[in-house]
């Protein structure tokens, strides 16, 4: 699933190569992705985008005549940046063509993204958007705080409530807790607000991080050559690979179907382990 760091990438690469550009043709193949009519791609001839932004786990791409495109990749979404030529991936499903010769094509292995064209003033209506917390790398600490107080649950599953906070998912709610040596299926009643300041600024440094690996490997590698970076992470699917910490075998364990990637050694479930900040 995409989440900030790979969100940010995307949208880092396609705003300079998307300026000045027209769209000249569109296409939905798997017309059900548009949630606002597929038909409605067509009103985007003749038509740029400006400025893209990234709320949680949405893109919205500016057009030029006021409207949004916004889209939800989910779980499997991927975008490509490929010539017109280029063979299209499996299960593309769709695909803005541009007046260079390049196409932004969308593929889903799952077929659960959403996109939708809006007006500019009506992105509340975009189904989850109005429901979504604040963003993972907006939410200043105090605010955090105040509002993990109200999540008493498993730790992991808070941070992965996008009306707690958007924008963290499986992969790197694993990396941000194993950063602070907190186990993920630990209760927020039982940590101390030593633990949860440590887990603010393990987010933010977990993230900023992250974000600058997964930019220079797009910036470099270009968009659709991967179906997504997670190389550089140091728990999330390496279950019995050594921590980078201390060397225990990471463990993986499966919760209603989300696997979750943790060192029993530096994140024990009935105490603070005051784990220091990875090197």
């Amino acid at each position: 699933m995409p989440e900030i760091p790979d969100l940010e990438a995307i949208r880092h690469y396609l705003v300079p190569r998307l300026a000045g550009l027209t769209v000249t043709e569109t296409e939905a193949p798997i017309p059900w992705l548009v949630r606002t009519g597929a038909a409605d791609l067509e009103t985007l001839h003749g038509h740029g985008f400006g400025e893209i932004h990234r709320l949680g786990k949405f893109l919205v791409f500016f057009v030029d005549d006021g409207r949004l495109l916004v889209v939800n990749p989910m779980l499997t979404g991927r975008f490509h940046w490929v010539e017109q030529k280029e063979k299209r991936a499996s299960r593309t499903g769709v695909v803005l063509a541009f007046d260079d010769g390049h196409e932004l094509r969308y593929s889903d292995q799952r077929r659960m993204g959403r996109f939708y064209l809006v007006a500019g003033d009506r992105l509340d209506e975009v189904p989850q958007i109005a429901k979504l917390g604040p963003d993972a790398m907006a939410i200043e600490e105090g605010e955090f705080l105040a509002r993990i107080r109200r999540h008493p649950g498993q730790i992991k599953s808070t941070l992965m409530k996008q009306e707690f906070m958007a924008g963290i998912g499986n992969a790197y709610s694993d990396e941000i807790l194993w950063e602070t040596g907190l186990h993920p299926h630990r209760r927020r009643s039982t940590m101390s607000e030593d633990d949860l300041r440590r887990l603010y600024r393990s987010m933010r440094d977990t993230i900023t991080w992250a974000s600058e690996i997964v930019d220079g490997t797009v910036q470099t590698e270009g968009l659709g050559r991967k179906e997504e970076w997670r190389q550089h992470l140091r728990v999330h699917r390496r279950a019995g690979e050594p921590c980078p910490r201390c060397g225990e075998a990471v463990k993986g364990q499966v919760r209603s179907g989300i696997e979750s990637n943790y060192c029993v050694r530096c994140q024990p479930l009935f105490e603070s382990s005051g784990a220091g900040k990875a090197q």
